[in-house]
């Protein structure tokens, strides 16, 4: 079987301190944090509902908004690497009445069942294959979907040019490619089965990049 070296990499050679180093550093981590916590203010799930955060990673953005905007939900954090769910269940352990459990699965090809209220992706498609992920996400997810992509400008070209030094083993993007993918592709996917957008909000960070913030609900 041919190796995935994205999936190599977020697997088995990028360490969570390298990656939060990283994304606290050029602003991306504060940035998605507020922009999930502005988007459950607009848009909350029904209580009980259950939510799914696919690519969860180490739950850093808990360090910037407090979880407990969760509380009325059951969630799931769905990631293909146990050290980083680890990490976040960590972070999670203080919250009292938080429901939430942790799970190994890959959003190319997800084990967990359908019905989810909400399911999020924060900067997640970058990373995967995007097509068949936006396909796994939209069989999940009951009603809406809420994806955080990064835009850069002209100058740009990859998502992971930066004007600093990248820490440690995160410098495996200067072999290793993920991708930056048009907004409008990304909605003209989510489309071809059956999703409209009906929420948007952005923030810009480092470098004059942008966090784009789309929900989007599964058509009547």
């Amino acid at each position: 079987m041919t190796k995935n070296p994205l999936r190599e990499a977020w697997t088995a050679i990028i360490r969570a301190e390298d990656y939060e180093t990283h994304m606290a550093a050029v602003g991306q981590a504060q940035a998605n944090a507020q922009l999930v916590a502005d988007y459950f203010r607009a848009c909350p799930p029904a209580p009980d509902a259950a939510v799914l955060f696919v690519g969860a990673g180490t739950g850093q953005m808990f360090d910037f908004v407090s979880p407990a905007f969760l509380l009325p939900c059951r969630t799931t954090f769905a990631d293909i690497n146990a050290g980083y769910l680890q990490r976040l269940s960590a972070r999670l352990a203080a919250v009292e009445g938080l429901r939430c459990t942790t799970v190994l699965d890959d959003v190319e090809e997800s084990r967990l069942a359908p019905g989810f209220a909400l399911l999020l992706a924060i900067l997640v498609l970058e990373h995967v294959d995007w097509r068949k992920a936006v396909a796994v996400m939209c069989r999940l997810a009951a009603e809406r979907v809420f994806v955080i992509i990064q835009e850069n400008p002209p100058a740009l070209a990859t998502p992971l040019t930066e004007s600093r030094t990248i820490p440690g083993t995160m410098n495996i993007f200067k072999e290793v490619r993920s991708q930056l993918i048009p907004a409008s592709e990304i909605a003209a996917e989510f489309g071809r089965h059956g999703f409209t957008p009906d929420y948007a909000a952005e923030k810009i960070v480092a470098d004059e990049k942008k966090m784009a913030g789309v929900g989007f609900r599964r058509a009547r």
